[in-house]
Formats: C-alpha cells, sequence, structure tokens
C-alpha cells in the first residue's frame, strides 16, 4: 500500500464515512455521539453510492454525501465516548498488532512483478464485487459473467466508491483499510452499548477488547494436531474480523441501531428513533444473517415490551412496543429480498438438531460419532462454546425479560444464536453436489459478540467488589485469548501463494487493450482466483476457485459453461473456436503456464503479451454482444 493509496484513502474516510457521520446527527439536532459516526457513514455511504449506480448517474454520489455532511454548520456539541479515549489506545493497538502479523501483508504486488495471494479468506470474491459495481448497474457475478449479481454487498458498496473515487485498490481496503476501520468502529459501539445496557465504566473500557478475545477451544490443543482453535466451536469473530467478513461492519450498524434506540427511549430525542430504523434497514444488505437475526431480535423485544405494558392503558409504557416494531419494519424488507431471491431459494434450511456439534467432533477428528455420542458431547461442547461468556448468561436474561426495548433486543440477539445454530442447518451445495459448509455458523458468531457485552458487564461488576480485580482481569484474559493467539502465531506462518509475474504481465496487458468489463476466456483453474477478476475489473465466464458459486446460479448453468470452455480449448477448428468465443461475448483470451488452444490463431488472435509462463490475446472479430463498460484513463482509474 504507497503513500498515495493511504492518503487519497484517508481522505476517502473523512469526508464520505466521517463528516456525513457526524453531519447528519447535527442536520437532527442531536448532540453527536461519536460510536454512531462511522455505522451513519457507512449506510450513507453506501446507500448514495448505489443510488448513483442505479440511476447511472456516478456524479450523484459525492452530491449525497455533501448534503448531510453540510450539517456541520449547524451548532452542536460532541457528546462523550462511551469510553475514554486512553481506553480505546490498548484495545487498537492489539489490533494493529493482530492484523500486522496476520493481514497486512498480504495480497499486494511484490517488487519481482508477482502478486502475494493469501490462500485464506475469500477476499477474491470481494474483491472482484468491488470491481463489479464500478460497472453498469445491475452488478453481474464475478467469476460467472452475465449472471445477474443478488446478493448482501452493503460494504463492498462502500468499497467500490472507494476505489472509484478515491483509487483504493480493492486489495488494499480488504487487508489493510477496512479490517481496521471496522474493527475500530465496532470497538466504539460495544463500549457504547455497554454503557447504554448500565454497564460501568470498567465495562466500557474492557469491552473493546472482546472483539480479538476468543472461547475455551484451547483445550482442543488436548487432542493432538488440531489446528485454527478459534474456528472449532464456531462462536468467535476473529477469523471473520481478520478476513473482511462484512459481519463485521454489519455488526457495527446493527448495534448502532440499538444505540440509537437506547437513547431515543431515554428521552434525547425523535430523531434518534429514525436513525435507529435507517440503520436496522440496512444491517440485511451488508449481512443478511445478521439482518434476519436483528429483526428477530427487535420482534422478540416488541412482544416483551408489549407483554411488560399489558394492564398500563396510559403513558409511555403502554406503547413501548412501538419503536421496535418500526425497526422490525425497517429491517424485514432486506430481508425477505434476498432471503426470496435466486440466492436464498439454492440454499437449504433444514432442522438438523446438534448437526454443528458432530461437524466439530469431527474436525477434531473424533471417530465413532454415532447419535448418542453426539447428543453427550453437547453440553460439554456448549461450554467450551460460550467460554468466559457464559458469565453474562444471567445479566442477558434479565435484560431480555426486564430491560428498556434495546437491552431486550441486545440479549435477545446474545441469546438467539447458540439456539438457532444448533437446531438448524442452512448451505448449498457445490456443482458436484457436495454440501457446502453451514451458514448457521454466522448466527453462533453474532450472538458470541453480543453476549461478550453482557459478559463483561458482569466481570466488570464483580471486580468492582473485589480488593485486587487486576488479579481476576488476568485470569480472564489467560481463559479468553489462548486461541487468539494460536490463530495469530499460525497464521503469521502460512506464506503467501505467489501468483507468477507473467500472469500478471498478461493480465496487465489485457487491461491496457480494453476497458473494464471485457470478457476473457481463461481455463477455469482451481489454484487461482480469476485474476482478470480480481486484479483488473475484467470478466470471466467460469471459475473453479470459488466453491460456492452454486448460491448464485443453478450446477446446470455452471456445468453447461464448464462444457463450453472445454469445447474451447479443445477444438481444432478455428470456425468453432470463435463460435463459442462469439456466444460467450469473450473479448480477450488468457492462457497461463501449459495452457494451451489447439486450433490456429493467426488472424484470429491478435498477441498483448507473451512469455513462457503466460500469454495474452484480442481476439480480432467483433463482439456485438460484448456487455457495456466505462472508460478506462492511462492511469488505471476508472472514469
Amino acid at each position: 500500500m504507497d503513500v498515495d493509496s493511504i492518503v487519497f484513502g484517508l481522505l476517502f474516510l473523512a469526508l464520505a464515512l466521517v463528516l456525513p457521520g457526524v453531519g447528519i446527527q447535527r442536520w437532527a439536532s442531536l448532540a453527536v455521539d461519536p460510536s454512531l459516526v462511522l455505522p451513519l457513514g457507512a449506510t450513507q455511504a453506501a446507500a448514495a453510492y448505489w443510488m448513483s449506480l442505479w440511476v447511472g448517474r456516478p456524479w450523484l454520489f459525492p452530491v449525497l454525501l455533501t448534503l448531510p455532511s453540510a450539517g456541520l454548520l449547524r451548532r452542536g456539541r460532541l457528546r462523550a465516548a462511551a469510553a475514554p479515549p486512553r481506553a480505546m489506545l490498548a484495545p487498537a493497538l492489539a489490533l494493529v498488532a493482530l492484523l500486522g502479523v496476520t493481514q497486512y501483508a498480504g495480497n499486494r504486488p511484490a517488487s519481482d512483478g508477482s502478486f502475494l495471494l493469501d490462500p485464506m479468506g475469500d477476499q477474491p470474491l470481494h474483491a472482484g464485487l468491488a470491481w463489479e459495481l464500478t460497472l453498469p448497474y445491475p452488478p453481474q457475478v464475478p467469476g460467472l459473467a452475465g449472471v445477474p449479481l443478488i446478493y448482501h454487498y452493503g460494504s463492498d458498496l462502500v468499497r467500490a466508491a472507494a476505489l472509484r473515487w478515491a483509487r483504493l485498490q480493492p486489495y488494499d481496503a480488504l487487508n489493510r483499510f477496512e479490517p481496521t476501520l471496522w474493527a475500530l468502529g465496532l470497538m466504539l459501539v460495544l463500549s457504547s452499548l455497554a454503557i447504554r445496557l448500565g454497564g460501568s465504566p470498567l465495562a466500557a473500557a474492557l469491552v473493546p477488547w472482546t472483539i480479538l478475545a476468543t472461547d475455551f477451544s484451547f483445550v482442543a490443543a488436548m487432542l493432538g494436531n488440531v489446528i485454527w482453535w478459534s474456528d472449532i466451536f464456531r462462536g468467535n469473530l476473529l477469523i471473520s474480523l481478520a478476513f473482511t467478513n462484512p459481519v463485521v461492519p454489519a455488526l457495527m450498524i446493527a448495534l448502532g441501531a440499538l444505540v440509537a434506540l437506547s437513547r431515543f427511549e431515554a428521552g434525547e430525542g425523535r430523531a434518534w428513533l429514525a436513525l435507529a430504523a435507517a440503520q436496522a434497514a440496512a444491517v440485511p444488505l451488508f449481512k443478511v444473517f445478521l439482518g434476519a437475526q436483528l429483526v428477530l431480535a427487535l420482534g422478540v423485544s416488541a412482544l416483551a415490551s408489549a407483554a411488560r405494558s399489558r394492564g398500563s392503558t396510559s403513558g409511555p409504557t403502554s406503547r413501548s412496543w412501538i419503536p421496535p416494531l418500526v425497526l422490525v419494519l425497517a429491517g424485514l424488507p432486506g430481508v425477505l429480498l434476498l432471503v426470496a431471491g435466486p440466492g436464498g431459494e439454492r440454499v437449504e434450511v433444514t432442522a438438523a438438531p446438534l448437526r454443528m456439534v458432530r461437524d466439530s467432533l469431527e474436525n477434531l477428528h473424533l471417530e465413532g460419532l454415532g447419535p448418542g455420542r453426539v447428543v453427550a458431547a453437547a453440553v460439554p461442547w456448549l461450554v467450551i462454546s460460550l467460554g468466559l461468556r457464559s458469565a453474562g448468561l444471567l445479566r442477558a436474561g434479565r435484560a431480555l425479560l426486564g430491560g428498556s426495548g434495546a437491552a431486550s433486543a441486545a440479549a435477545t440477539l446474545a441469546l438467539s444464536g447458540w439456539p438457532l445454530g444448533l437446531l438448524l442447518h442452512a448451505a448449498a451445495r457445490d456443482v458436484e453436489g457436495r454440501e457446502l459448509p453451514t451458514a448457521t455458523i454466522y448466527f453462533v458468531e453474532q450472538s458470541g459478540a453480543v453476549l461478550w457485552v453482557f459478559a463483561v458487564m458482569a466481570v466488570a461488576d464483580w471486580c468492582g467488589r473485589r480488593r485486587r480485580p487486576a488479579l481476576a482481569l488476568a485470569g480472564a484474559a489467560l481463559l479468553a485469548f489462548p486461541s487468539t493467539i494460536e490463530f495469530a502465531v499460525r497464521k503469521a506462518k502460512v506464506g503467501p501463494d505467489a501468483v507468477p509475474a507473467a500472469y500478471v504481465h498478461a493480465i496487465e496487458a489485457v487491461k491496457k487493450d480494453g476497458r473494464p468489463g471485457d470478457v476473457v476466456l481463461q481455463r477455469p483453474a482451481g489454484r487461482y482466483p480469476p485474476l482478470p477478476v480480481v486484479l483488473t475489473g475484467r470478466r470471466v465466464v467460469y471459475e473453479r476457485f470459488t466453491p460456492y458459486l452454486t448460491q448464485f446460479a443453478p450446477a446446470a448453468e455452471l456445468r453447461r459453461r464448464h462444457e463450453a470452455l472445454f469445447r474451447f480449448f479443445s477444438t481444432r477448428d478455428k470456425d468453432e473456436a470463435l463460435a463459442i468465443a462469439r456466444s460467450l461475448g469473450a473479448r480477450y483470451l488468457c492462457l497461463y503456464g501449459p495452457d494451451r488452444i489447439r486450433f490456429e490463431g493467426s488472424g484470429v488472435l491478435t498477441p498483448l503479451h507473451e512469455e513462457d509462463e503466460a500469454r495474452s490475446y484480442r481476439f480480432e472479430e467483433p463482439h456485438p454482444s460484448l456487455p457495456e463498460s466505462h472508460g478506462e484513463d492511462a492511469s488505471g482509474t476508472i472514469r
């Protein structure tokens, strides 16, 4: 990440996220809550950029950001942050240290021209999405040219805006900029939520550490050759945080909605309810699993409030169920849109009691997993998965039954993930019919992040009654961070998978010759992600690096594309090859390593770059079916 990228990235942060996040609150005549600046800024930036894409007017994005930013001209005061600034310093430094050894060095160009690919995480999909969201609306599935994308891509919209307007490359955003930014934003919101739920200043100072904390999975080390401890029992945010999964900004926005709801319930102004509803509406568009769980939590909160107010005929108590219901109505459309779409239809949701327990036991290489053994393991599994968070169960239960609407919703979020994860199984199947990993792990992960708030509040209260709280906190740290350390040490040892410089040169030649959105033919190999997609914003017909493409298109369509590419690369008939290329809308061809074509390419293919390890060509015959693309200037900046 060069100096220009850092400068432009910080300018984008200030102009597109921070200033609108502050200005929105001042337009509403509210004293600014610093913890809500990034949640509101991210919501506004994603909405503004989507609107500019939808109407096909790129200039609309800065205009829609300038309007809320103008709220800074109104008089107002900053509300004190939930945690003292110096209390945020240590967890922020720990976060940077963790990302420094796990993420910052990955997915970047090397001095010899190669590209140092991080072999872990699903950043390739989101890098492709960032490029795709700079092209005319609607976006297409990265790796499946021509297939419309219906997906929760709120964070990808923000990333695409940074690419278009700040020239921040997708992998720079995914590996260096965003994991730091969204984690810091989540730390602030968690701290603010702890205060809103009645936590002490000590709790507010401790809770930012919890995004790095893990469960009791370190006991898995006793079983021998077990790796990635923090991923075995499903309740930890750590890996999603490190690999920039959109669950992190989605949690930031969801909890921001609860903080705003709490301020409304405290009588601090009606505008807080509107800001809470705006954030609740955005959550499913950032992470649909969290959007569904938030709607459930708010619905439970509304019912609990209605039950508490039964018998009350006047006053605000009798109407306390209305604000959570408003947020339900705000968030529900986004959930229904994504769940009822093609992607949701291809995910099978079934009742599968304790399937998650069985999966964990299999990951521990245990054998003879009959039903009786799985049932016997359920309680130990739950104890390990909850870890130190079990200290917050009673407090969360009391908040669910007797707290405010925001407290009841937060408690439901904290408690609902394990029942949902242990009872349900939701997974798609790959092109060969093999079942992919279940998505219900997100319910447990999301609940785990919120349950930490209640646990820290309980631990802080306990420490407040002791003469030597430092010893208790040290003991808690010894229980909460061993698996974190294992992840950091092990990931630091995972070297990059270097994409040869010749491959990069071939792709760059295509980029220089063509336009974003051009379709490139290449073999659908599985070692690397589709390089034209992730590095330059070009499209490919089909790729086998991403196993969950069946969530976006039927398996029959993926097989059809694979067969078409097989015919192209195996035919000796030039006319047949051109007919296939024409039918796929292809304009370029890339060959890597031993890849070869069998037909005679002279007069049909114009060489753009040729090395022993990689070659790229342009098809000479025009293809009117090519999708529209933006122009690109000589520096590669999309106009």
